[in-house]
């Protein structure tokens, strides 16, 4: 397979490119370094200085960044883990591919970004930006789950984070839009990047591999633990990079909507499963609260909203698991292995069109003086202008996932990059060293020992009933 020579040369190769590009262009804040060389009594030089005075990001950023950590690496891995015979994969190129990209992301994204002074600097939000990038990637790869190897997911990954980063340029930086909880530019982006190049990719093997696609009892709990974890954090994705009483908001309007799906998806699932709960919609329909309140978080839409855009969300994500994903399979030739479509992009697209509402109603009654900090271009502009600006960015952040993901599917399709077909579809074996595992036959049991001393004993004590 060309895959097992060109992926451990690739991948070694782009360590060392980041090491000496790290090198050149990766440096501390030029704040941070001053404190230290201006500490007076040693502290901050030994490493004991008080975060909360010499290095205020840590303290207000940390604990949020430290929480998407764990969704990133914790709750997007272990979610992916229902196949049944996919798990190595699923939790390991989940660890393997966010730990690219957080190097690639802080590379590309200082360039396109905010290079300053031909240099890189990293602040605490920079971290949290370049989980927001692996993030986007781990929705893709959701969508391409066991049908690509890791060679063509590095990829994919390497162009992935460049478009996403440009797209955000044109998202914060031109459109001035507001999106807070990064639901245009993270789930939306994502999800229709990876399904665009699923359709690219797409393969009879597939069809072939149903059996393998299918969970156990188990790899389904382990997959609820991804759910538990992101359904926890997720107040902590939409509210990291929010500002002033946006962040208060953020945290409550996320916290709300996600409890409101939850209860909306569980009744949902039974309707249109005949009064059974069906654990795909459990593990994934629960989350896309989070999602569909992801670019309104912080602005001042009241609780009662927050918990009816989780109704509604909740409602899209069953349905859409149920009659929507089908469709896709079937008519347009469209596999979504983790229904990455119903998860992340309707709902991404129902927040989007939420922010478009939100920022055609702002006024400055409403928002006070922090009305020109949630929608920028109110400094000079109308909201009409405002919400016209967010129509944009969703627009973009859609166009140029599925412009994106058609140049990188055919990329891939490259027979160099060893496509995935048939038997190799949705299973672990030929990538993994697996451990031995050896059914034990029923002959096989009867050889034991102990089982052949009682069969012996029985037996006589047959014999002697018999003779009596």
């Amino acid at each position: 397979m060309v895959w097992t020579q060109g992926f451990p040369i690739l991948a070694i190769v782009f360590q060392c490119f980041f090491i000496i590009l790290f090198g050149v262009f990766v440096k501390y804040p030029q704040d941070d370094v001053e404190t230290h060389e201006n500490a007076t009594d040693g502290s901050a030089a030994e490493g004991h200085a008080d975060p909360t005075k010499d290095d205020p990001e840590v303290a207000k950023y940390y604990p949020f960044f430290q929480d998407i950590h764990v969704m990133m690496f914790i709750g997007f891995g272990f979610l992916m883990t229902f196949l049944k015979r996919y798990g190595y994969s699923s939790i390991g190129l989940n660890m393997f591919i966010a730990a690219f990209v957080i190097q690639w992301a802080t590379l590309t994204g200082g360039w396109i970004l905010h290079f300053k002074n031909n240099a890189i600097y990293v602040h605490m939000t920079d971290l949290i930006g370049a989980e927001f990038a692996a993030a986007t990637v781990l929705i893709s790869f959701g969508a391409l789950l066991g049908k690509i190897n890791a060679l063509q997911l590095l990829i994919m990954a390497i162009f992935e984070v460049v478009l996403f980063q440009a797209n955000e340029y044109i998202v914060f930086k031109l459109c001035k839009a507001s999106d807070v909880g990064d639901s245009m530019v993270v789930h939306a982006f994502g999800a229709y990047f990876g399904l665009t190049v699923a359709r690219i990719l797409r393969s009879t093997g597939v069809k072939k591999a149903e059996e393998k696609e299918a969970s156990v009892y188990h790899s389904d709990l382990f997959a609820m633990i991804g759910t538990i974890f992101l359904w926890l954090f997720w107040p902590s994705f939409n509210s990291a990079t929010a500002v002033g009483q946006g962040q208060f908001r953020a945290v409550i309007n996320t916290y709300y909507s996600l409890a409101a799906c939850v209860v909306i998806s569980f009744a949902v699932s039974a309707l249109v499963e005949k009064n059974k709960f069906n654990m795909v919609h459990v593990q994934n329909a629960t989350l896309a609260g989070g999602v569909a309140i992801g670019t309104m978080a912080d602005m001042i839409i009241e609780p009662w909203a927050a918990l009816l855009v989780g109704t509604l969300a909740g409602i899209l994500s069953v349905i859409g698991y149920r009659y929507v994903t089908p469709f896709l399979t079937n008519r347009l030739g469209i596999h979504d292995t983790c229904g990455v479509h119903n998860l992340h992009g309707m709902p991404a697209i129902m927040s989007g069109i939420g922010g478009i509402i939100c920022a055609a109603v702002a006024t400055p009654s409403r928002y006070g003086s922090s009305l020109t900090v949630h929608f920028p271009n109110r400094e000079d502009k109308t909201a009409g202008e405002q919400a016209a600006f967010q129509a944009a960015a969703l627009v973009s952040s859609i166009v140029i996932a599925i412009v994106g993901g058609i140049v990188t599917g055919f990329f891939l399709c490259i027979p160099a990059f060893d496509r995935l077909r048939d038997e190799r579809i949705f299973d672990d074996s030929p990538y993994w060293i697996l451990p031995e595992t050896k059914e034990v036959s029923h002959h096989e049991k009867n050889e034991n020992p102990e089982t052949v001393c009682l069969q012996m004993r029985l037996s006589e004590t047959k014999e002697k009933q018999a003779s009596d």
